[in-house]
């Protein structure tokens, strides 16, 4: 009798626990669709919740599970994610980080016929070994913002390359009394989009060495004299805007993110600055900041995924994209929208057709895509020995070419 007493009670605490369960854990039998972006949903939630909506409908055994991670999460957590066995179907991420799991053979391929609704120049950019591992999702190039009080001031046109700008410091160091340019020069990749500018992409040929000296001494020739700020290796982006709002360069380079943060912080500077086309090397070419959506190689929803990368950038949700945010469409029917050609002079609005004009003439030059961290790490470290050791510009150009070559074998 206790034996069955006992058995009873285990069935009921069974019985219990399993509803306890239910209840917390309900059955969720359909299938799921998990799509990952960057920093998206303070912006985007709604449109997005809308086409998520949309394709459930088209699709009504799948729930889409977007999951939004902080910037600084996003490497780690997705990295993490795509080696596993249950990556997401669709991940929102940049050039520099996919172009690592394309090496590691992690990411699935698009054809060329895919990608024909996209700016050829900017699906360009996202090949590897000649094969398409990213759709483009959306794009950003910064403008030159500047101060026109100073300029007229000192009775000055506004540089459209590096070299107009270094000839012109010594002029506005004198009028002015600061430095002509704020950059984060030694950040990531800023020295490397530069030198590119010059069609340098290996340092290796004599040309090359030659026209990386000339950049090297020129940048060693600004910060001596103060052209540029003591600090320009150790600040960030952020910073660099700082200094403009506070009247201590007369130029820098930024996008129209930026514009909005001079005007909420920096009123009076506002009011006194004006736009430019960003400044160029001797190839007369602009960089862009680029985002794109991978899709996994273990993913197992690989159509579903394309269908919905295709949704995201169709003209239509580029455009309530762009009118959301500050970024530019990658999607050609989108850009040819006059939002995007006939824009207003307030700074923000002209920016945007400053920036969407310069994708059709976007720098092609690059340096290998392998090793690109340590390859930044060695550009920045020259121009750091050269600006704070004093060494040597045409000795250190010269090891930096014999490293490089090393990197790239």
């Amino acid at each position: 009798m206790k034996k069955f007493l006992s058995l009873i009670i285990l069935i009921i605490l069974a019985v219990a626990g399993f509803s306890f369960y239910e209840k917390k854990h309900p059955a969720d039998n359909g299938k799921k669709f998990a799509f990952w972006t960057i920093q998206l949903k303070p912006v985007y939630e709604k449109e997005i919740n809308s086409i998520i909506k949309n394709f459930e409908k088209k699709h009504p055994d799948y729930k889409v599970v977007w999951v939004d991670i902080p910037i600084a999460e996003a490497q780690k957590r997705t990295l993490a994610s795509i080696l596993s066995s249950t990556p997401p179907d669709l991940v929102n991420l940049n050039p520099d980080f996919s172009i690592l799991l394309a090496q590691k053979n992690a990411l699935e391929y698009f054809s060329e016929n895919e990608t024909q609704s996209y700016l050829p120049s900017l699906v360009n950019r996202l090949k590897y070994q000649g094969k398409i591992y990213a759709l483009p999702f959306y794009a950003t190039s910064s403008v030159t913002i500047y101060n026109k009080e100073i300029f007229d001031k000192c009775a000055l046109d506004v540089p459209y390359t590096y070299d107009d700008l270094y000839k012109i410091s010594p002029k506005i160091k004198t009028c002015a009394n600061i430095p002509s340019f704020a950059i984060n020069i030694n950040e990531n990749d800023t020295l490397a989009k530069l030198l590119n500018k010059y069609n340098i992409n290996s340092i290796q040929t004599q040309n090359q060495i030659q026209d990386s000296i000339h950049i090297y001494n020129m940048f060693n020739s600004m910060y001596k004299n103060n052209f540029l700020p003591k600090d320009v290796l150790t600040i960030n982006h952020r910073e660099v805007v700082e200094k403009y709002m506070s009247n201590q360069t007369s130029l820098i380079v930024a996008g129209s993110n930026f514009i909005n943060m001079i005007k909420q912080n920096a009123l009076d500077t506002y009011n006194k600055s004006a736009l430019s086309y960003q400044l160029k090397g001797s190839n007369n070419s602009y960089d862009v900041a680029l985002m794109n959506l991978i899709i996994p190689k273990k993913s197992k929803n690989k159509e579903l995924a394309r269908e919905f990368a295709f949704e995201l950038t169709s003209k239509e949700n580029q455009l309530k994209l762009a009118h959301l945010t500050n970024v530019l469409p990658v999607n050609k029917e989108a850009l040819e929208d006059d939002y995007f050609k006939n824009c207003p002079d307030d700074l923000v609005e002209k920016s945007r057709c400053i920036s969407a004009k310069q994708l059709s003439n976007l720098n092609t030059v690059n340096f290998s895509q392998n090793n690109k961290k340590a390859l930044n790490e060695a550009i920045n470290k020259t121009l750091e020995e050269i600006l704070l050791n004093n060494s040597d510009v045409n000795k250190s150009v010269n090891n930096l070419s014999l490293e490089l070559k090393r990197m790239q074998n």
